[in-house]
C-alpha cells in the first residue's frame, strides 16, 4: 500500500479522461491522425499518382541494383519512393525491407543523411497490417538502430494493441527502458500503451506490473497521463481490488466525468459502500441544471448491475427501496447508457492538437512524438507534501493536485 500512497501522492485529478461519446468496443488508443497515419496516405497517393506508368520500371531498377554483383548506394528518394508505393505482396515487401537494410548499412558508414526513415517505414507496416514484421525488426541486428526513436515503438505498439497483442507490447516497453530514446525510461504515450496491454491483460500479475511503472514513473518525476491511471484503476477493479482502485481514485476532486464516476461507483459498490454511492447517484439526478442541459448517459448499466448485486446481498428493504428510486430517477433523467466501464476506459485518446511532425525530423521541431525531451513534458509539480488518505473525509470540498500527473489527456 506504500507504493500506492507513492503513486496518488499529494494530488487531485481535476479532469480525468477526455472522452468521445456513443464509441463502443475501441480496439486502440491512438486515432491515425495522432500516429500521422492521415498523413502517410496523403503523401502516399501523390507518389503513387506522380509514379505512374513508370512504376514497373523504376521497381526493376531498383531490384536490379540490389541483385547486382556491384554494389550500387540506396538514395534517400528512391527509398521514400518505395515505402510509399509499397503494396501488400511480397515481392514488394521484400524489396523495401532489403533496400531498408542496404540503406541503413551503407548510412552507418557515411552518416551524411538526415532523413530518419524509421517512423515513415513504420507507417508503411502499420498501413499493410504487418504487426507481426514489426516487433520482428526490433530484433533484427541488420535494423540496429533504424528503428531508435519513440514514434516507431508507438506505431507498433498501437498496432500490437489493435490486435491484441499484449505481450509484445510490454516486451517493446521493456527495450524502450533500456535505451531511453526520450531521455527517460518512462515514455509517456508507451506507459498509456504498456498500462493499456496490462489492463487487457486483466491478471494479479499484470496488475503489480502497471501499479510498479506508474509508481517508477512518478518517482523519476515523468508527467503520467490519465488515460494510464485509469487503466490501472480500472484493472483493480478487475481484479477484485477495490481497496487499490479507491486509493487512486481518492485524489479526483470533482465527479463530471463519466469514467471517473463509474469507476468510483464499481469500487464503492466492492466495498459494500453503499450510503457512499448512492450520494454519488443522487449527485447525478439532483443536478441544479434545466433538465435539457444535463450531461447525457453518465452512468453504465454495467455499472449499476454491479451496484444491484451488493444491495441485493445487503438483504436491507430500506436499501433496496433507495436504490430502486435512484435507478428510476436515472432513467427518467436518461443519464444511464449502455456503454460498459470497459468501453468508456478504452476510449482513444484525444490529443490536444499541436504542429504535426515531420519525417525529416528536425530538433528544433516539436513533433507528436518527441525524440527529445521537453522541459515542460518532464516536469512536477513542486511544493507538494505527502499525505496519509486516512486523514481526509470521503468527499473533501477541495484537493492538491496529483503531482506528476499530466495536464493533457
Amino acid at each position: 500500500m506504500n507504493s500506492l500512497r507513492r503513486l496518488t501522492g499529494n494530488s487531485v485529478l481535476s479532469r480525468f479522461f477526455q472522452e468521445k461519446r456513443n464509441v463502443l468496443s475501441v480496439r486502440f488508443l491512438y486515432n491515425e491522425q495522432f500516429l500521422g497515419i492521415d498523413k502517410y496516405v496523403d503523401a502516399r497517393q501523390r507518389t503513387i499518382s506522380r509514379l505512374g506508368s513508370m512504376r514497373e520500371n523504376f521497381y526493376n531498377r531498383m531490384k536490379g541494383q540490389l541483385n547486382s554483383s556491384v554494389p550500387s548506394m540506396i538514395f534517400t528518394e528512391d527509398l521514400k519512393t518505395v515505402i510509399h508505393t509499397c503494396e501488400d505482396n511480397p515481392e514488394d515487401i521484400d524489396l523495401c525491407v532489403r533496400m531498408m537494410k542496404r540503406f541503413h548499412k551503407q548510412n552507418e558508414q557515411l552518416r551524411f543523411g538526415t532523413f530518419v526513415f524509421g517512423p515513415v517505414a513504420m507507417r508503411l507496416f502499420y498501413y499493410l497490417k504487418k504487426q507481426d514484421m514489426m516487433v520482428e525488426f526490433y530484433k533484427d541486428p541488420e535494423f540496429e538502430g533504424f528503428f531508435d526513436q519513440l514514434k516507431s515503438y508507438y506505431l507498433s505498439m498501437d498496432l500490437c494493441f489493435k490486435n491484441a497483442m499484449y505481450q509484445e507490447i510490454i516486451d517493446a516497453f521493456d527495450v524502450l527502458k533500456t535505451k531511453q530514446l526520450g531521455e527517460t525510461k518512462f515514455p509517456r504515450e508507451a506507459v498509456v500503451l504498456v498500462t493499456g496491454a496490462c489492463y487487457k491483460l486483466n491478471t494479479p500479475e499484470s496488475l503489480h506490473m502497471a501499479t510498479e511503472i506508474v509508481t517508477q514513473a512518478r518517482e523519476a518525476r515523468v508527467n503520467i497521463l490519465r488515460k494510464a491511471l485509469g487503466f490501472v484503476v480500472a484493472l483493480a477493479l478487475k481484479q477484485n481490488k477495490p481497496d487499490i482502485a479507491l486509493e487512486i481514485l481518492s485524489s479526483i476532486d470533482r465527479f463530471n466525468n463519466a469514467s471517473a464516476i463509474n469507476l468510483k461507483l464499481e469500487a464503492l459498490g466492492q466495498l459494500s459502500r453503499l450510503h457512499d454511492a448512492f450520494d454519488i447517484l443522487r449527485r447525478v439526478t439532483d443536478q441544479d441544471v434545466p433538465t435539457q442541459s444535463r450531461v447525457r448517459g453518465e452512468i453504465c448499466q454495467s455499472t449499476l448491475d454491479s451496484i444491484q448485486k451488493t444491495v441485493d446481498s445487503a438483504a436491507d428493504k430500506e436499501t433496496s427501496h433507495i436504490f430502486e428510486q435512484l435507478c428510476r430517477s436515472l432513467k427518467e433523467s436518461n443519464s444511464i447508457t449502455s456503454q460498459t466501464v470497459d468501453d468508456l476506459v478504452c476510449l482513444p485518446i484525444v490529443p490536444r492538437p499541436f504542429p504535426r511532425d515531420m519525417d525529416n525530423f528536425s530538433f528544433r521541431q516539436r513533433d507528436r512524438f518527441p525524440d527529445q525531451p521537453f522541459r515542460s513534458r518532464e516536469r512536477s509539480f513542486g511544493g507538494d507534501r505527502e499525505r496519509s488518505f486516512g486523514d481526509n473525509n470521503e468527499f473533501p470540498q477541495r484537493r492538491r493536485r496529483f503531482a506528476g500527473l499530466s495536464d493533457e489527456y
